[in-house]
């Protein structure tokens, strides 16, 4: 078991990006979150992030980064995420339509992953649907990148929102990536079909389940993201994090 923390993936309230960035931190850390997983660093210097990010008592839990970012400017990426406390470096999305596709990010990750683990840090892969398909194979393309490789070199962040509309159990997929996943998103739905998004919580998610696995696996973050939010934003992410904390108090 762990005490599980709670981060928030900043891109949830990327329209607010007009803000002053250390008012945004203040708030996500008033509305009650541990961390932050970040989208972009709107041009803020490592060590001035590492300031905002204590004056507002926020981790670091990770960043997404664009995979052409980390092919061009690999040692910077893994500087900025050293200063400000990163545990993980993410692959936020990577276009696969071929097999060529699904080598080539095989090869890329197991020549960047073993440099990123050298500096203290894992390199993990973020998930939407098309991974858990495979129109030009007999197997998931998320398994295939996680047979390919080895937990040194490359692991997961599973997104519990992508693993459900493509008919997934969150747990079963947890239980079969074992080590590997090492976080989740935490991300509700309305219904499978239409895609609609709702506040975590308030959906069809199993978030019991998944908050139970991930307790029981010594996971260190869950983290919560909405792509779309219907309400304003501030009061959207509240109600996500108070309904993840209300689970972890009960399971």
């Amino acid at each position: 078991m762990t005490n599980l923390k709670v981060a928030l993936q900043l891109y949830t309230l990327r329209d607010y990006d007009q803000e002053d960035f250390a008012a945004k931190l203040r708030k996500v850390s008033e509305a009650g979150y541990d961390g932050v997983e970040f989208a972009g660093f709107a041009n803020i210097a490592a060590e001035e992030m590492k300031v905002m990010l204590e004056k507002a008592n926020l981790k670091a839990m990770g960043s997404h980064t664009p995979i052409d970012e980390l092919l061009g400017n690999l040692d910077e990426v893994i500087t900025y995420n050293q200063v400000i406390g990163s545990s993980y470096i993410v692959i936020p999305y990577y276009k696969i339509e071929s097999m060529e596709d699904v080598h080539s990010l095989i090869a890329i990750v197991k020549e960047i992953g073993p440099k990123i683990k050298a500096s203290g840090m894992d390199l993990l892969y973020h998930n939407h649907y098309h991974e858990f398909v495979n129109e030009f194979g007999d197997q998931p393309i998320l398994e295939m990148l996680r047979e390919a490789t080895t937990e040194e070199e490359f692991n997961f962040e599973v997104d519990m929102f992508w693993t459900t509309h493509a008919n997934r159990e969150p747990v079963e997929v947890m239980n079969s990536f074992g080590s590997r996943c090492k976080t989740v998103h935490v991300k509700d739905m309305v219904n499978k079909e239409d895609k609609e998004m709702t506040e975590v919580g308030t959906g069809l998610l199993d978030l019991e389940g998944i908050i139970k696995k991930a307790k029981s696996s010594g996971y260190e973050w869950v983290v919560v993201e909405q792509d779309r939010i219907k309400i304003d934003g501030y009061d959207s992410v509240k109600i996500s994090l108070d309904n993840v904390r209300a689970m972890l108090a009960s399971v």
